[in-house]
């Protein structure tokens, strides 16, 4: 597989265009993480309302129990206690629903300003990305197996899809390139040849 061109400009900006958008995505990773810990911080007064919630029904639920062992009156005198230990525990359900509702806020909000940025930047340079490795990928392999039929394909490539000022400008330094290639003129086929691997940053092998 061919992850970088031949040409030292082409190469480095392409491992400068890789180093950038690694570095978006592990800056918009923090900024997720960020997030999440700053919502999440949201839930420390449920926590201290939990613990006051928890610490009532337990304090209440004791006094209860103590008073019931009185004689006669015990029943009587434990119901309010009952009712003070369950409030507390409604308070320390409510204390948690709350911090749970805040962390599924924290967990949404870091995950979509994490993703939303890393999404558009790969849906713009990914395709083009793996677009040249496969182009360029192929093109190794035709070179890798030499002889004159990989540079007519790229000579042929050339014809088709090199713009045409471009052509134009090589038939002017070189003679005609259509007739030289139908003509099978070496010198014409190496020079478009070279023209299609130029494209793609890679170095034609020597003659």
């Amino acid at each position: 597989m061919k992850l970088y061109a031949d040409r030292p400009v082409r190469a480095t900006n392409q491992v400068l265009g890789d180093l950038l958008v690694l570095g978006w995505i592990a800056l918009w990773v923090w900024a997720g993480f960020r997030l999440h810990d700053l919502v999440q911080g949201l839930a420390a007064p449920g926590e201290q309302a939990e613990e006051a919630g928890r610490t009532l029904q337990r304090s209440l639920g004791d006094a209860a129990g103590n008073v019931a062992d009185v004689p006669f009156a015990g029943d009587a005198l434990r119901t309010p206690f009952d009712e003070g230990s369950g409030a507390g525990r409604d308070l320390a359900e409510a204390a948690q629903s709350y911090q749970d509702a805040v962390a599924k806020l924290a967990m949404l909000a870091g995950v979509l300003i994490a993703v939303a940025p890393i999404v558009i930047v790969l849906a713009l340079w990914l395709p083009r990305r793996l677009s040249w490795v496969a182009s360029a990928s192929a093109a190794q392999r035709l070179l890798r197996s030499g002889g004159d039929v990989a540079e007519d394909l790229f000579a042929l490539r050339a014809l088709a899809a090199r713009p045409l000022p471009e052509l134009a400008r090589t038939s002017r330094r070189t003679g005609d390139l259509m007739e030289g290639w139908r003509q099978r003129d070496r010198d014409i086929v190496a020079t478009l040849a070279r023209l299609e691997l130029d494209d793609l940053g890679l170095r034609a092998p020597a003659r």
